[in-house]
C-alpha cells in the first residue's frame, strides 16, 4: 500500500508506518527533503494553496495499487489536497482525516478545517475515492491517556498508525470464525478505534454519528482458540446485544501470536459528518 502524507502533520503521521514493511511512504510538505519526499512551495495565502499547486506527476505518477491519503485540517497546505487528489484520480484512494482540537484554531483555521473535512466527505459519499477515515485527535487523547507534552503527538501518531496497521493486517488474513463484511455502498464516512471486548466497550478514534454498519473483529491467541469452550458462545451473545434495526453488525476471529487478546472496531455512516 502507498501512504502519502500532506502537511506537518500527515508528513508525521505517515513516519509512524515507514517501520513496516507493506507500505511504501511519501511526503509532501514545505521545506521536506529526502527521499520521497516533496518540497511544497510556501505560499502565504490559502488561496495560493488552492491556485499555484506545482505538477506533482513526477513525484505521483508511478504509483500503483491501493493508497492512503493522509492529513490534517486547519493547516494552510491541507487546502492543496483536492488538487493534489486530483492527480491520484486512477488511484484507488482511502482518506485518512485528523481532526485537531477545534476550539484552539482561529477564524481562518475553523473556517479551512470545516472547509476541507466537509468537501473531502462529499467527494468520499460521491465515490471520488473509496471511503474517508475520520480521527479527532481530543478522542484519540482520551483513549491513550495523560501524555507528557514533549511526546504528545508522536504518542498520539503513533497510537493511530498503530491501530489503523494492524486493521490492515487483520483486513488481509482469513478469519478462525465470522466474516468482516463490507459496508452498504453508501457507507463511505468512516472510522475505527479499540473495543475492550472484556468490558464491551468501544472507544472510537471519532464520535461517527448514526453509524449504519460496524465490524467487530478479535483478535484472540491460538492456545485460547484451541481450549476455551466458552469463548465463541460469549463472543456470539456479546454481539447479540448490538443488533438494532438501524445498524448492520458483523465480526471476525482471528488468530494471533500475542499473549493478550486484542480488539477493534469499525464503524461507517452514509451521512456528513459536522
Amino acid at each position: 500500500m502507498n501512504i502519502i502524507g500532506l502537511g506537518k502533520a500527515g508528513c508525521k503521521i505517515t513516519q509512524c508506518f515507514e517501520k513496516y514493511s507493506q507500505y511504501k511512504c511519501y511526503k509532501i510538505d514545505v521545506g521536506l527533503e529526502g527521499e520521497r519526499c516533496y518540497n511544497f512551495p510556501f505560499y502565504e495565502t490559502t488561496e495560493e494553496y488552492e491556485t499555484k499547486l506545482p505538477s506533482l506527476e513526477n513525484f505521483l505518477g508511478g504509483l500503483k495499487g491501493e493508497t492512503l491519503f493522509i492529513l490534517a485540517g486547519g493547516g494552510a497546505i491541507s487546502t492543496a489536497s483536492l488538487r493534489i487528489l486530483e492527480e491520484l484520480n486512477h488511484k484507488e484512494v482511502t482518506i485518512l482525516y485528523v481532526q485537531p482540537e477545534i476550539e484552539l484554531l482561529t477564524g481562518v483555521q475553523v473556517l479551512r478545517e470545516r472547509l476541507v473535512r466537509g468537501v473531502l466527505q462529499q467527494y468520499a459519499r460521491s465515490a471520488v475515492f473509496k471511503r474517508i477515515y475520520l480521527v479527532s485527535n481530543p478522542e484519540l487523547e482520551k483513549i491513550i491517556g495523560e501524555v507528557p507534552i514533549m511526546s504528545y503527538f508522536d504518542k498520539l501518531n503513533e497510537a493511530l498508525a498503530s491501530t489503523l496497521h494492524m486493521i490492515h493486517v487483520f483486513q488481509k488474513a482469513s478469519p478462525v470464525v465470522g466474516k468482516m463484511e463490507l459496508p452498504r455502498d453508501v457507507c463511505k464516512i468512516s472510522t475505527f478505534g479499540i473495543f475492550d471486548s472484556e468490558n464491551d466497550e468501544e472507544k472510537m478514534f471519532f464520535p461517527l454519528d448514526n453509524p449504519r454498519d460496524v465490524c467487530y473483529i478479535y483478535g484472540v491467541n491460538k492456545e485460547k482458540l484451541q481450549n476455551d469452550g466458552t469463548l465463541f458462545r460469549s463472543i456470539v451473545n456479546q454481539m447479540k446485544t448490538k443488533l438494532s434495526k438501524t445498524t448492520n453488525i458483523s465480526y471476525a476471529v482471528f488468530e494471533t501470536k500475542y499473549k493478550k487478546d486484542i480488539s477493534y472496531c469499525i464503524a461507517h455512516a452514509s451521512y456528513v459528518q459536522p
